[in-house]
């Protein structure tokens, strides 16, 4: 049934005794298993979208609609994946992943974190903790961490921006692997055009708390950022984002 949001409207502020709103007439409808990627400046309203999305806000106006049900607070259909891991430094790797499911009191707890663990690659470390991972190795963690309960949709903050160059590239490919085989509604937050562009579905652009844009990315899997259709997309996203030419330039570099 998918996710849509309707009319949404956030406001953390009153000037002049009218509210100042993060966003405003918000509307969205995604399908089951689309993945989303989120982009605008700093202050355009993605992390509060996010968080209307986890139901750790409210909106003032408008609604957010799951699989026909209105998101009315945090719920298990929704995992959520940080730009910090945030695992449990005294678990595990196994047991950062079962925490969610130990909740739940599932039976098929112990399996359903085998599963995750193959699924992210990290079998040989299943016992390690999260001091002793690379940042690529917990963040996959986090991840496998936000899929156990079997969300509908996985909401990811900058979830690879903490990670140095190499390390993100080989991420973006790693997450490509991971939505395809779980078959998840990925809502991704990134302020990088190149990484919207290679992961997205669709590129939605937030500008002063509307949709400026609402593109689908009409590129095969896996995506090359060299080719030249790759490259008109984010010349063409870094436009609507930036309101001068050097900032356009410093977006198309990021």
């Amino acid at each position: 049934m998918g996710t849509v949001i309707e009319y949404l409207h956030k406001a953390f502020d009153i000037v002049d005794g009218e509210p100042k709103f993060v966003l405003e007439d918000v509307n969205l409808k995604v399908q089951d298993g689309e993945f989303i990627c989120i982009l605008g400046k700093s202050g355009c309203g993605k992390s509060t979208l996010l968080n209307l999305l986890a139901g750790y806000l409210k909106p003032d106006k408008g609604r957010i609609v799951l699989n026909g049900e209105e998101i009315d607070g945090p719920s298990a259909d929704r995992g959520v994946v940080f730009q910090q891991h945030a695992l449990f430094p005294w678990y595990t790797v196994r047991e950062n992943i079962e925490f969610g499911l130990r909740l739940q009191k599932r039976q098929d707890t112990k399996e359903m974190a085998t599963k995750l663990i193959e699924m992210i690659g990290l079998q040989d470390y299943e016992h390690a903790y999260p001091v002793e991972l690379s940042g690529g190795m917990a963040q996959r963690v986090g991840i496998a961490r936000a899929l156990a309960p079997d969300p509908a949709v996985l909401l990811m903050d900058e979830p690879l921006g903490a990670l140095d160059a190499l390390t993100r590239e080989a991420m973006r490919q790693e997450l490509i692997r991971i939505w395809q085989l779980s078959g998840k509604t990925i809502f991704f937050i990134t302020h990088s055009v190149p990484e919207a562009v290679y992961l997205a579905d669709r590129v939605v652009i937030l500008k002063e708390g509307r949709v400026e844009a609402d593109v689908a990315i009409d590129l095969p899997r896996p995506r090359n950022m060299r080719d030249k259709a790759f490259q008109d997309y984010v010349d063409s996203f870094a436009r609507m984002i930036a309101e001068t030419e050097t900032e356009e330039r410093a977006v198309c570099a990021e």
